[in-house]
């Protein structure tokens, strides 16, 4: 192998120097051509944790365990809210059942103890200063505690007492100042066993529900007949040529000429 070596050389050595020159340079682009190119691995910095990293990570955390907590109060209450309505619910009901089995008991000095209460609150009604729409409430006190006296006059005690609860239902209204005011509280609605007949003062809304913001079925001018069938609070349902619709009693006065 030396001696091939050696043989090469003497024979580059014998060639011009051009030609020498140009050999080199081939070798050398071969050897060149012949390496693979390296692959340079260039490492990313890891990003260093900053303060301010820190403390954001840590109020997003405790943002999230408030709106968990926040969340969880939520449900807690609406499950309170439900068990208290149900309970509301079940507490009216036996109101009512007891209310009922108490008129289906009555017995003549009940039902003449019951009357004889109606009257001396009638009387102190009529004595006191009252508003136009409290005046027709105490008419329908008065017809409502008639037609007791005539149901106790045929020993129908429990029709009698049916009519004097719905009596005294309305000589609480008239005595509550706070149904007077125009709210979104819940109101009980009281049906009239009498019908009454009314007149528009002005111009008024007939309203959908008994809310202020209720849709409008109708405008009626001032003067208009309607017919009072039941009461929500400051609210008067009333009947207009076949309708039904509800309006604020400050709206409406007693139609004389249509009452007895």
């Amino acid at each position: 192998m030396r001696q091939i070596i050696l043989s090469s050389l003497l024979r580059i050595t014998c060639l011009p120097v051009g030609h020498v020159t140009f050999i080199f340079f081939a070798v050398i682009l071969a050897g060149c051509a012949s390496k693979e190119p390296v692959a340079i691995s260039i490492a990313e910095p890891v990003p260093e944790s900053s303060p301010q990293y820190e403390e954001l990570k840590n109020e997003i955390l405790r943002l999230e365990k408030i709106i968990t907590e926040k969340d969880e109060l939520i449900r807690n209450q609406k499950m309170q809210q439900q068990s208290q309505a149900h309970a509301l619910r079940e507490t009216n009901k036996e109101a009512t059942r007891t209310q009922v089995k108490l008129h289906r008991l009555a017995t003549k000095p009940s039902t003449a103890s019951a009357i004889a209460e109606v009257e001396a609150g009638l009387e102190h009604l009529k004595q006191a200063k009252t508003s136009a729409f409290d005046q027709i409430l105490i008419i329908q006190v008065q017809r409502l505690l008639e037609t007791a006296t005539s149901f106790y006059s045929k020993d129908q005690y429990a029709a009698a007492m049916n009519h004097i609860a719905q009596a005294n239902n309305f000589i609480a209204l008239i005595s509550d100042q706070n149904r007077k005011r125009v709210t979104h509280i819940d109101h009980f609605q009281l049906e009239f066993h009498v019908p009454v007949k009314l007149r528009t003062i002005k111009n008024a809304f007939l309203r959908k529900e008994p809310n202020q913001y209720a849709q409008v079925l109708r405008t009626l001018k001032k003067g208009t007949a309607v017919t009072a069938i039941a009461n929500q609070g400051p609210w008067l349902r009333i009947q207009f040529s076949g309708n039904q619709g509800w309006m604020l009693h400050t709206m409406l006065e007693r139609d004389e000429s249509r009452n007895p």
